[in-house]
C-alpha cells in the first residue's frame, strides 16, 4: 500500500541538486526545492510547509511540496504515474491552489482532480519565459530623474501591491509579505512613492509585477523586470516568469527584453470540500 512520507529538509539540498543534469530543462524543479532550502535556514520551523515523497523515495525527483493553500507537484520520471499516485494520497478537503505546475504534470493533476469530483476555481494556461544569467548581465537601465530601484521593505509596501493584485486572494497579503522579508524582490520609487515593483516567487519565477495606474505607459514594468533579472545573475541564477497568454502586452514587455517561451505551466485551485477559511 502506497504511503505519504515527509522528506525531512536534511534531504531537500540533495533533491535539489538531482535536478542539475541537462540545465536548464528541469530548472523548474531546482528553483522550486531551491527557494525552500533556503527558507529553512532563515527559519527551520516554517508553520504548515511540508514535502512529501511516495513511501520515502524520492530518487526520480517525484516530489510536491505543500506551503500552506499552494501546492507544488515534480517529478523527473518519463511518466507520471508515481506522481499521480502521490497526489491521491493528499487531503484535498480544504482546496490547494495547484501552483505553476508544468505542462507535462497536467494529466497527473486533472486526473487526481476528477477522481475526486473537486470544482475548479480556476484552471489557468501561462506561458513560461526563460532568460539565461549571462543575458541578464548584459541588460541596460536608464532611470528618470528622481526615480530610484531599491528593496521594498515594509507591510506597507506589501499592501499597496496586495491591494491592486489582480491574484489577490485570502491569505495574499501575508504571502506578499514573507516575499518581501525573504526572497530577492526590487521597487521602483518616486521619492519615497512605491510605483513599480517586482517579487520572486517561491517557486522561482517572478510574479506580482505590477505599475502603479498613475504611472502606466513609461516603461516602469520593463524597469523593475530588468532589475530583477540583474539580481538574479549577481545571485548566479537565471530568471523565468509566467505570463497568462491573454497578456499579450505583458508578452511583448519580455520577449523585447530578451526572454524565451520554452514551456507552459498552469495554476489551478481547488474549491474546499470542508468549510476552512485560512487565518494568518
Amino acid at each position: 500500500m502506497n504511503k505519504l512520507v515527509e522528506i525531512p529538509p536534511s534531504e531537500w539540498p540533495a533533491l535539489r541538486d538531482s535536478f542539475l543534469p541537462n540545465w536548464p530543462s528541469e530548472h523548474v524543479g531546482y528553483y522550486l526545492v531551491d527557494n525552500y532550502v533556503k527558507w529553512v535556514e532563515k527559519d527551520p520551523n516554517i508553520k504548515n510547509l511540508k514535502f512529501y515523497s511516495l513511501n520515502g523515495d524520492w530518487s526520480d525527483g517525484t516530489f510536491v511540496v505543500v506551503d500552506r493553500y499552494q501546492l507544488f507537484v515534480y517529478t523527473l520520471s518519463s511518466n507520471n504515474d508515481r506522481l499521480t499516485d502521490l497526489l491521491r494520497l493528499l487531503d484535498w478537503s480544504k482546496g490547494f491552489k495547484v501552483s505553476s505546475f508544468r505542462e507535462k504534470f497536467r494529466p497527473a493533476v486533472l486526473t487526481v482532480v476528477d477522481e475526486l469530483n473537486l470544482e475548479r476555481e480556476y484552471d489557468s494556461d501561462t506561458f513560461l519565459y526563460f532568460l539565461p544569467r549571462d543575458e541578464a548581465k548584459n541588460l541596460e537601465i536608464s532611470l528618470p530623474d528622481g526615480f530610484s530601484l531599491k528593496p521594498m521593505s515594509s507591510m506597507e509596501h506589501a499592501r499597496k501591491a496586495n491591494d491592486v493584485w489582480p491574484n489577490r486572494h485570502e491569505g495574499s497579503l501575508f504571502f506578499l509579505k514573507r516575499l518581501i522579508d525573504w526572497n530577492p524582490q526590487i521597487g521602483l520609487f518616486n521619492g519615497n512613492e512605491l510605483v513599480a515593483w517586482c517579487f520572486r516567487l517561491q517557486s522561482g519565477p517572478l510574479g506580482a509585477l505590477q505599475v502603479d495606474e498613475k504611472y502606466f505607459r513609461r516603461g516602469f514594468g520593463s524597469i523593475v523586470t530588468k532589475k530583477m533579472a540583474q539580481i538574479l545573475a549577481e545571485m548566479d541564477q537565471d530568471t523565468f516568469a509566467l505570463v497568462g497568454i491573454q497578456n499579450i502586452a505583458s508578452q511583448k514587455m519580455f520577449e523585447k527584453i530578451g526572454f524565451k517561451v520554452t514551456d507552459h505551466c498552469f495554476w489551478l485551485r481547488t474549491i474546499p470540500t470542508v468549510p476552512f477559511t485560512w487565518k494568518d
